[in-house]
């Protein structure tokens, strides 16, 4: 995008705030946020703003002939790696499924997994759903957002569909290319399509937030002070 405010990435978009930018996406009739079980699980949350790169997962089970070569765990599940994309810069990692169900008893991905995704660059690992090798996830630099910690992976319960289109984490459906923004409150995904307009109306507002706090800590009431400039 050519847009001057998406130019200033990451200097000025990435000291917003995600209320900010849900407020924003809100009057745009769009509901940005995640589900607060998508949660950052390797230490304090570090602030982060990329586009998504997608990868859904779908339900699996045998096939209906109990004869008929069944297709390999590594078959179903390789492409969770991304192999197409292979510069993660300025990326976050998305995985999520067809209905938005959270899988917060298996594991999306393990220690090699996130370690090869920190190595090619992305800016975030955000799961639908849980991660394992806690010993080596909460070593990593990547901001790493997921369920939780579980042992068991998705081996013989869930297949790759499809990555580089869409997927749906909690409800909250991510098409590739969108943006997600993620700080110490919580997640939000920003459209491609209305990402030009949302982040400018947001850096907009934090400057009007900014006065506000001003006039809070000047001793004017916070009445006062939402009267004055219209925000709050």
């Amino acid at each position: 995008m050519s847009h001057p405010i998406l130019n200033s990435f990451p200097r000025d978009l990435i000291t917003v705030n995600s209320g900010t930018l849900a407020d924003v996406l809100d009057g745009m009739n769009h509901f940005g946020g995640f589900p607060s079980a998508i949660r950052p699980i390797n230490g304090p949350s570090k602030r982060f703003l990329g586009r998504a790169y997608t990868v859904r997962w779908a339900p699996t089970r045998k096939s209906h002939s109990i004869v008929a070569p069944q297709a390999s765990t590594w078959e179903q599940v390789r492409d969770f790696l991304a192999p197409n994309c292979a510069d993660g810069s300025g990326r976050a990692y998305v995985a999520g499924t067809d209905t938005g169900a959270l899988v917060s008893e298996l594991a999306l991905a393990g220690g090699f997994s996130a370690t090869d995704i920190q190595s090619r660059g992305f800016v975030s690992l955000v799961l639908g759903g849980a991660i394992r090798d806690a010993h080596v996830v909460q070593k990593l630099d990547v901001p790493v957002w997921a369920t939780g910690f579980v042992p068991a992976d998705t081996q013989g319960s869930y297949r790759v569909a499809e990555c580089g289109t869409w997927c749906n984490v909690g409800g909250q459906r991510v098409t590739t290319g969108d943006w997600l923004f993620g700080d110490e409150t919580g997640l939000i995904c920003i459209p491609a399509s209305i990402a030009e307009k949302a982040f400018e109306e947001t850096v907009r507002i934090e400057g009007v937030e900014k006065n506000l706090a001003d006039l809070i800590a000047s001793g004017k009431s916070l009445f006062d002070a939402v009267a004055q400039l219209g925000r709050l």
